[in-house]
């Protein structure tokens, strides 16, 4: 008994300092969930904002593969390293370029065997995909005669921009398209015969760099590179747009209705 009249003794303060502290605490939390209810004062408005500009492409990506097939898988690994080497080898003497290795792949061949009406190995592929970077236009047709010339096969060669430049382009965008909100903004009150808005919500988003429409490069073009001395390559151009959405609330005003 005397030990569960001190279990309810200790309890029963426990219990009321919590009723003490919700009644305190909850007028707080109310009325915090009743101001974030309440409807913005006013006419609520909600506009978007865009500005865009086209910048010329300072950055040349190429991808190429290194492919060997046989019969012997031994022998198709070394034969990819050496050119995969003679590849790294070479453009490591190049400066601002970076080069990755995308993927490496061994797979099996495979054949139709008439007599015995199944199909039967008939040796390996290996494949290896990589890509170079580089900021020097005006280097990249040497280092892609390099990547021919070592026995690796060119699959593409596009033009993009690169990070930094994205970087800065975007930084001016966002001040241009806040201010475009703004004028936007001031013609809306304007037009409802308000003397001053209010922005209670603003966000910004940018979209990926938009190029022109991309294809492979043509076989003949590729052989065009690797043949001529100065083959002429136009870097050409992408469109960056940054977008600013949000709400303004123009003053409370009553319209009349006739």
């Amino acid at each position: 008994m005397l030990a569960n009249k001190w279990i309810i003794f200790h309890i029963k303060p426990m219990k009321y300092l919590m009723i003490l502290s919700l009644l305190f605490i909850s007028p707080v939390y109310a009325a915090q969930a009743v101001a974030e209810t309440l409807p913005e004062k006013g006419t609520v408005v909600s506009l978007t904002a865009t500005s865009s500009i086209e910048l010329p492409n300072d950055e040349a990506v190429v991808l190429y593969r290194i492919e060997a097939t046989g019969s012997n898988a031994g022998k198709l690994r070394k034969q990819v390293n050496q050119i995969s080497q003679a590849v790294h080898t070479r453009l490591k003497q190049e400066k601002d370029i970076k080069q990755s290795t995308l993927s490496r792949r061994m797979e099996m061949l495979w054949r139709y065997d008439k007599i015995s009406g199944k199909r039967v190995r008939d040796g390996w592929k290996l494949e290896q995909r990589e890509q170079v970077t580089s900021k020097k236009l005006d280097a990249v047709p040497d280092w892609i005669d390099v990547i021919e010339k070592a026995g690796a096969h060119l699959d593409n060669l596009s033009f993009q921009m690169s990070d930094t430049s994205l970087k800065s382009a975007k930084k001016s965008l966002r001040l241009k398209a806040i201010q475009n909100f703004r004028v936007k903004a001031r013609v809306m009150a304007q037009a409802l015969d308000a003397t001053s808005f209010r922005i209670v919500h603003l966000q910004t988003g940018s979209q990926p760099p938009v190029y022109p429409m991309r294809r492979g490069v043509p076989e003949m073009a590729l052989m065009k590179v690797s043949e001529d001395a100065a083959p002429s390559l136009n870097a050409g151009e992408g469109k960056i747009s940054v977008t600013v959405s949000g709400q303004i609330v123009l003053p409370e005003k009553d319209f009349p209705a006739n």
